[in-house]
């Protein structure tokens, strides 16, 4: 597997994709992690621009608008998910109304039952416009960019990004010094960084802990020996341990095994490379194995010494829970329990898009005993699958994943093999196992990431050339 010289210069159009996709980027991470008002409606009017930037390069002449209209495919799964939320919007199942001077939402039941219908029209086009911004800004890096050096540059600004955020959340922890050092305050008492919850940053650091590694063993697939240590890889290999570091700092017990799991894999891979590498050159692997083993030992060693506050915090925090004999997971398996019966009364189409805290009512209305007030005012269901279930039904949540699979069906099994391709997607992959249990994509800033990285990841397979295996002599 090669490169081929990559000579392609940079058009305006690639300019304008790239511009915009790092405003995105940059924007929805610093401020608040993209999950304040203000900030989610800047970023879907920044997202907007996405649509004319698609239809100018669907319009370029010669070979390069053929490409981005052979693309269009991919858009099919996700433009009838636009569709299916557009029609719930004309078909209501709620109507507002005041209660003692407070307005309130009432099940009247939609006018036409058998077809998609939503609680709340002006919240089901908030969201549609929230993140169809974001997935079409992603997918003009597919159809526009022509340079594999356009692609590491944005890789690299993730991983840059992530590391000026650990550190900042890190000096954060460390000096106690609250949200933004002081200069705002966090809705919730638990965040880390620029990130209102912790559980985002774990998600949304995840997914940059993965890139870093990519273009750390893809630095190490270019330089061998002293070269290695004086190319990229050192600072590639410092910004890896910045970001592995702040999971456990964020004290989110998700955020540090999923750090740790891909720790590990980062570490076998490493291993596995030296084997190889030590067997060709004819030189003993123990010296090589040792240092690296001491690298990740000294890296934990580190991790628990500035992260000791926090996750003995964490630790007693489930000990009481324990010896209390209460489950840790007993309430929230009882509000993915109400969430399925919720889907189950809408199958097909489900409730509405970001109908979820007012529908959740159904199941369990807000008027019972006190003893039970907290759990009726869950506005997600930490579940992001099973939302997706009651929010978009069979039908939605099935083209959710087709607009995943479809884009995937192209990619080929040796072009995976590619670090800036399989790293990026492992970290999708880990994010996606963890929305079985959270809600990472209400952040804005985590979404953004995400489809950039599924969208970089795929184009830089197709940059990549498959050269056959030298024939056996």
């Amino acid at each position: 597997m090669t490169h081929a010289h990559d000579s392609h210069r940079l058009s305006w159009l690639d300019w304008a994709v790239l511009i915009h996709v790092s405003a995105l980027l940059l924007f929805s991470s610093w401020v608040f992690g993209g999950n304040i008002w203000w900030a989610r409606l800047t970023l879907s009017i920044w997202g907007s621009l996405a649509l004319p930037l698609c239809i100018a390069a669907c319009l370029l002449g010669h070979g390069r608008g053929r490409h981005a209209r052979r693309k269009l495919g991919w858009l099919i799964p996700p433009a009838l998910y636009a569709g299916l939320v557009l029609a719930s919007t004309f078909n209501p199942s709620f109507a507002s109304t005041f209660i003692d001077g407070s307005l309130l939402m009432a099940h009247k039941g939609a006018t036409h039952p058998q077809w998609p219908s939503t609680v709340s029209a002006a919240q089901s086009l908030d969201s549609l416009w929230f993140g169809a911004g974001f997935y079409l800004s992603a997918f003009n890096l597919a159809v526009v960019i022509r340079s594999r050096r356009a692609l590491h540059f944005l890789l690299v600004l993730i991983s840059v990004n992530a590391v000026a955020l650990a550190v900042m959340g890190t000096l954060q922890k460390l000096s106690g010094s609250g949200f933004y050092f002081g200069a705002a305050t966090s809705p919730n008492v638990r965040f880390f960084a620029s990130f209102i919850y912790y559980n985002h940053w774990g998600a949304f650091m995840v997914l940059c802990l993965a890139t870093t590694a990519g273009l750390l063993f893809n630095q190490a697939k270019h330089h061998q020996g002293r070269d290695l240590w004086q190319s990229p890889f050192s600072a590639a290999l410092v910004g890896f341990l910045f970001i592995a570091i702040s999971g456990p700092l964020s004290a989110s017990r998700a955020a540090i095994a999923m750090s740790a799991l891909l720790v590990a894999v980062a570490t076998v891979n490493a291993l596995l490379r030296l084997a190889s590498a030590r067997r060709l050159a004819h030189r003993p692997l123990w010296p090589a194995a040792t240092a690296l083993l001491a690298v990740v030992t000294l890296t934990i060693a580190a991790v628990a010494w500035l992260g000791f506050r926090g996750i003995s915090e964490r630790y007693h925090q489930t000990q009481i829970a324990l010896d209390q004999n209460q489950s840790l997971w007993g309430e929230r398996l009882a509000v993915y329990a109400d969430t399925a019966e919720l889907a189950r009364r809408q199958p097909v189409f489900g409730w509405g898009l970001n109908s979820y805290d007012i529908a959740f009512q159904l199941v369990r209305p807000r008027s019972i005993a006190a003893s039970r007030s907290t759990e009726n005012h869950y506005a997600t269901a930490h579940n992001d699958w099973v939302q997706s279930l009651a929010e978009t039904g069979l039908v939605g949540t099935s083209l959710l994943l087709l607009t995943l699979a479809v884009p995937l069906a192209h990619l080929t099994r040796r072009k995976l093999r590619h670090p800036l391709v399989a790293y990026p997607l492992l970290g999708l992959a880990i994010v996606l196992l963890y929305a079985l249990v959270e809600f990472p994509f209400s952040s804005g800033a985590f979404l953004i990431t995400f489809w950039v990285l599924f969208f970089t990841a795929l184009r830089k397979a197709e940059l990549t050339v498959d050269t056959p295996p030298p024939p056996h002599a």
